[in-house]
């Protein structure tokens, strides 16, 4: 005979799930770092770029909670040596560097292994009703919500 479970353990195991899932997913980047032959913070920055498009350093720095200066540099030299940025001046304000993603080549060749992550994930999303996937967004997107929360807690106590 099976226990029954109560809010409070629904609460746990979903928890616990999340925390699988962030878990895996640092793991995840850290595979496919290794796989493309950058590291994680790299591919993060990668990541930056995408979805953001062309920045400064200071920019991107910012978008990836590394520090201004010799950290991002290093970041922006190793993924400029491998071919999945460039850097040009800023046409405004030819004083300023702009990191810019390079699309083809390496970036394309990364893709192609994230990419079919995505499609496994909209796979098992497209299983949902509306409704599901309507709670599911709402979910999603205040965990969210409260993990940037905590994160600009963390980075103003830093």
């Amino acid at each position: 005979m099976s226990a029954v479970s109560t809010p409070q353990d629904d609460i746990r195991d979903l928890y616990e799930e999340l925390r699988m899932g962030a878990s895996l997913a640092v793991r995840f980047h850290s595979a496919l770092a290794a796989h493309a032959g950058i590291n994680i913070t790299d591919v993060t920055c990668l990541g930056a770029l995408d979805k953001n498009g062309p920045m400064t350093p200071g920019e991107l720095a910012e978008h990836t909670g590394l520090s201004r200066g010799g950290a991002i540099t290093a970041v922006v030299d190793r993924l400029e040596r491998a071919g999945f940025v460039r850097r040009r001046r800023d046409e405004r304000d030819r004083r300023k560097v702009i990191v810019e993603l390079i699309r083809d080549g390496a970036y394309s060749r990364l893709t192609e292994t994230f990419d079919s992550l995505g499609r496994a994930y909209t796979d098992v999303i497209g299983d949902h009703t509306k409704e599901e996937r309507d709670l599911l967004l709402e979910f999603n997107r205040r965990v969210n919500t409260r993990l940037q929360e905590r994160i600009s807690e963390l980075q103003e106590r830093a």
